[in-house]
């Protein structure tokens, strides 16, 4: 499990989660699609229910961390990171 600052594009170690029932069943759904095909270069966005803020998620797997070069500089450090 990874988590990466999108606007400051730095790794973060503990996430606090807040959701509304809607947000996390949108949350659920989109869990659902991405292990569809878990290989899949896919990834879903959450929206806020307000618009103000977004949650994006993706699936790594063994397999996609091989090639590390798909992913962003921030990624890639991230991944790479203990």
């Amino acid at each position: 499990m990874r988590f990466l600052d999108g606007d400051r594009q730095l790794p973060l170690h503990i996430v606090q989660l807040y959701l509304t029932p809607g947000e996390a069943t949108k949350l659920r759904d989109a869990l659902a699609r991405l292990l569809v095909d878990p290989e899949a270069n896919a990834h879903e966005h959450i929206p806020a229910e307000d618009g103000a803020r977004e949650l994006s998620v993706s699936v790594v797997t063994e397999t996609k961390l091989k090639n590390v070069g798909r992913y962003s500089k921030a990624e890639q450090k991230m991944f790479t990171e203990p």
